[in-house]
């Protein structure tokens, strides 16, 4: 967890966040959205909502849907089985998670894209729970070598067996969310669940204005248990919603909190996270651009937004349009990922590993990544201002043309006042040559392979292992 502790990213001024909001309560009221799913339907018309069957869209008058986002709560801890691993989503504080279930890896070493393996998806998990600025610890990888059918199962007993931070689930349908919440209901029981929850799932509309079935049906499987549900709009301005920035992020808006207003008349309280990771379309691509400025800039105002609402929010920088680990992948992670935390977001995914406009997962870029949050981790730190740090008598007693290498000041606060890189390289040109010219990539590789091969996951009891792994073998033979 990082403490944002410099004042928070701004973009747009109290006026101009009116001003969205009103358009986002006009458009719900006047358009509305549609949901896929009778029971969501009639919950909506039965609390005072406009419903056309016909179309499946429903109208939400202002009042419902201010009614129902206060009803969210503004704090919240997502459980770990170790609590010192907890995430407590609140005002300043900023959790890291990696990117969120691509279809392809590049190979470690050989740089070669290929689909994504259960394999993949454990080395992740094993890279997660050893590396300190991460928060929770998904795998990030869609897997390919199991049946799809039981492929989310796979997913959650791979985080349990290798690592004790916090866990994320899937929530695509009601048998995959039924799937996911059983399987943490032998680790925790339903009721332990329900004041301690310890699944996170992301549900997106399909742009514009639509909620379809499956996402629909996994959040009231998830919400029946009082678990994290994160409403996540990927809007590519320009395709999916308005080519202005400022009319993608009313209806961005609008998406999530219709979304809200639906779990809020479900179960009022339950945890939620404003979501976001609308972005523009590549107009001469026709691709999404995750590694765009405008993603950032939209962001800060997504956070503004989220904080007017007094919710916390989920936001996904990190990501790269770049298809190489090089310097288009740096500048574009680390101009998104610095706004996203200067703009306060509560919990960044995407953070880690995102190549190819998130299609795949680098290894060496979870290193990288992970050290720019280092950097990430010094600026939201800020300056400390007291007598100690300003060092007016040091400097008086060392006087001019003297040194500080020798003070005891400078012994005790250099590790706490500079950033000091374990990856990247610092050291003079002549010594780096010496040490074999190794470039960033290669000391990545490296990097990987050792926490792989000598990183010991906490350990799962015996009869827990079991259980675990013989619901998984119902699923597939469930599915067979």
């Amino acid at each position: 967890m990082m403490k944002l502790r410099v004042p928070r990213l701004t973009f747009f001024g109290k006026r101009q966040l009116e001003l969205i909001h009103d358009a986002t309560l006009q458009l719900l009221e006047r358009t509305g959205a549609v949901f896929k799913h009778p029971e969501a339907l009639k919950v909506l018309e039965d609390a005072g909502a406009h419903v056309d069957c016909r179309s499946q869209r429903a109208f939400l008058p202002r009042h419902l849907v201010e009614d129902a986002v206060r009803k969210a709560p503004s704090r919240f801890t997502w459980h770990a089985r170790d609590a010192r691993e907890s995430v407590r989503f609140e005002e300043d504080r900023i959790h890291f998670g990696p990117v969120g279930t691509p279809t392809f890896v590049y190979d470690l070493g050989t740089y070669r894209r290929r689909y994504a393996t259960l394999k993949d998806f454990e080395n992740i998990v094993r890279l997660m729970d050893h590396l300190s600025r991460v928060d929770d610890g998904y795998g990030a990888v869609e897997i390919s070598d199991v049946p799809r059918e039981v492929a989310h199962a796979y997913a959650i007993l791979t985080q349990l067996k290798n690592t004790d931070k916090c866990i994320r689930g899937r929530a695509r349908g009601t048998t995959v969310a039924k799937d996911c919440l059983n399987m943490m209901s032998i680790v925790s029981d339903e009721d332990e669940l329900m004041h301690k929850p310890m699944l996170l799932c992301m549900i997106n509309p399909t742009s514009p204005l639509q909620w379809d079935r499956p996402m629909i049906e996994g959040m009231m499987e998830y919400v029946r248990l009082r678990q994290i549900v994160t409403p996540s709009p990927e809007i590519m301005a320009g395709a999916t919603g308005p080519v202005t920035l400022a009319g993608m992020m009313v209806q961005h808006n609008a998406e999530v909190l219709s979304m809200i207003t639906l779990m809020q008349l479900l179960s009022p309280g339950t945890p939620t996270l404003y979501g976001a990771v609308s972005t523009v379309m590549d107009m001469k691509n026709c691709v999404t651009r995750l590694g765009s400025p405008e993603l950032g800039m939209t962001h800060v105002g997504f956070a503004q937004l989220s904080k007017l609402y007094n919710l916390p929010c989920r936001g996904a920088a990190g990501n790269t349009d770049s298809k190489a680990l090089d310097i288009q992948a740096g500048y574009e992670a680390a101009f998104n990922l610095t706004l996203a935390a200067c703009a306060g977001f509560n919990y960044i995914t995407y953070a880690l590993g995102a190549v190819d406009f998130s299609n795949s997962v680098c290894y060496e870029k979870i290193l990288t990544d992970h050290e720019l949050l280092g950097m990430i981790e010094r600026m939201v730190g800020g300056v400390e201002i007291s007598d100690e740090t300003l060092a007016v008598e040091l400097i008086d007693t060392v006087g001019p043309g003297g040194h500080f290498l020798a003070s005891e000041h400078t012994r005790d606060y250099y590790a706490k006042e500079h950033f000091i890189p374990s990856l990247f390289d610092t050291r003079p040109y002549d010594s780096w040559r010496r040490g074999g010219s190794r470039e960033l990539r290669e000391r990545a590789t490296e990097e990987v392979k050792r926490i792989v091969e000598t990183h010991q996951p906490p350990t799962l009891s015996k009869d827990l292992g079991e259980s675990l792994e013989k619901y998984v073998k119902y699923i597939e033979r469930r599915v067979t």
